[in-house]
């Protein structure tokens, strides 16, 4: 019997551990993968946990996201130009 209590015990304090996980899995998060990751890596710190959890909690609005998209498309083509620069570069040196 005080194994299965212990068993018990050990599941719901896992289950705690992980609810900013279980949060933005459940709200189907985009950046869901993220906050598991900073769950695991910063949860066993009470301020990691909270931020986790609040992070999880947090509403994403469709104008931020699309601000990051649009971000994330210019630092890309940014890295793709230097790199056609450099090659055309090196090509003209040869």
């Amino acid at each position: 019997m005080l194994r299965i209590l212990e068993a018990v015990l050990y599941l719901a304090a896992l289950l705690l551990y992980l609810a900013p996980a279980i949060v933005a899995d459940m709200r189907a998060r985009d950046d869901a993968f993220a906050i598991t990751i900073v769950n695991v890596l910063l949860g066993w710190t009470i301020v990691g946990w909270i931020a986790a959890f609040v992070w999880a909690r947090h509403p994403v609005s469709e104008r931020r996201m699309s601000r990051v998209a649009k971000s994330t498309r210019r630092n890309m083509a940014k890295v793709t130009i230097g790199a056609l620069v450099a090659r055309s570069r090196r090509r003209r040196t040869a």
